[in-house]
């Protein structure tokens, strides 16, 4: 049964780990995807009875079943799900903080209920799933809109470091959790609470920064396209002067040519009226 728990709780992470990126997926790709998790979730159901029954049912085998077994997951999303790798990198880390506290306070509950090793590692995934289960409509929206444009990763260094900031906060209490040790004390547990809850703090201030810079990014564009259109404008004005002038010029050789034609008719000098046609037509023709 343990297995099974284990297995059901990375699957359904690996689906929250998704919704991120579902906003920009096909049909045919969400049904790829949902079969190659489903596929490996229920491979690891065996693999992980394999490993319970050889090595036991102990703080060992358990950490190293949580802590690992998101891998498989994450390979098979960076495999299908054609995004940056540092937004994959950020999305697992945001995933891994709210895990961390899910972890942390099923234990806690755990505890208040049961001390034998085995009972606590089999209640502790339960509680665990249990309340992965009533938080996820919460979440769920939570995910859905988690990313940042993609441009704001695109920044460097900057998209770097906001690409592994979540993974940097979760890292040092899973340092201190990666042991032989089943249970630790209540100060520690708590601590593993207070990093991720400051953290998602800061991550409203990366939405505010990221907001200020979509802003920056659109008044830049903005800014560009007045000045261009300001500089077509200008110069369809010169264009429209410089035809006014031509007009001009034009009208007063033509007004010239009548006069010239008209005296040249009212003097009876008919051939030179013709002949100051032809040169004209010439003129106009070349």
């Amino acid at each position: 049964m343990l297995p099974i728990l284990i297995a059901l709780a990375q699957l359904f992470e690996a689906y929250m780990r998704w919704l991120p990126f579902s906003m920009h997926e096909t049909e045919e790709s969400k049904r790829k995807i949902f079969l190659c998790l489903a596929l490996w979730s229920v491979a690891s159901i065996f693999l992980y009875g394999f490993i319970f029954a050889h090595f036991g049912v102990n703080a060992v085998t358990y950490k190293s079943i949580v802590m690992l077994g998101w891998l498989p997951y994450f390979l098979i999303s960076l495999r299908l799900l054609r995004r940056q790798f540092l937004q994959h990198l950020f999305v697992l880390g945001m995933a891994a903080i709210l895990s961390l506290i899910q972890h942390t306070v099923a234990m806690t509950i755990t505890l208040l209920n049961f001390s034998a090793p085995f009972e606590i590692i089999f209640y502790e995934a339960t509680f665990y799933l249990l309340l992965f289960a009533i938080s996820f409509p919460l979440f769920k929206n939570f995910f859905v809109k988690l990313l940042p444009s993609r441009e704001f990763f695109d920044l460097r260094p900057q998209g770097i470091y906001i690409a592994i900031l979540p993974l940097i906060t979760v890292l040092a209490p899973l340092i201190r959790i990666a042991d032989d040790v089943l249970v630790h004390s209540w100060t520690e547990r708590l601590s593993r609470i207070y990093l991720p809850v400051v953290f998602f703090f800061f991550y409203r201030y990366i939405l505010s920064a990221a907001k200020n810079f979509y802003d920056m990014q659109r008044l830049e564009r903005s800014k560009i396209f007045l000045e261009e259109k300001l500089a077509s404008l200008k110069d369809y004005n010169e264009w429209i002067q410089e035809n006014r002038t031509r007009v001009s010029v034009m009208r007063h050789d033509l007004r010239h040519s009548y006069n010239l034609i008209y005296t040249l008719l009212q003097n009876g000098e008919v051939d030179k009226a013709l002949e100051h046609i032809r040169a004209q037509k010439k003129f106009l023709e070349d």
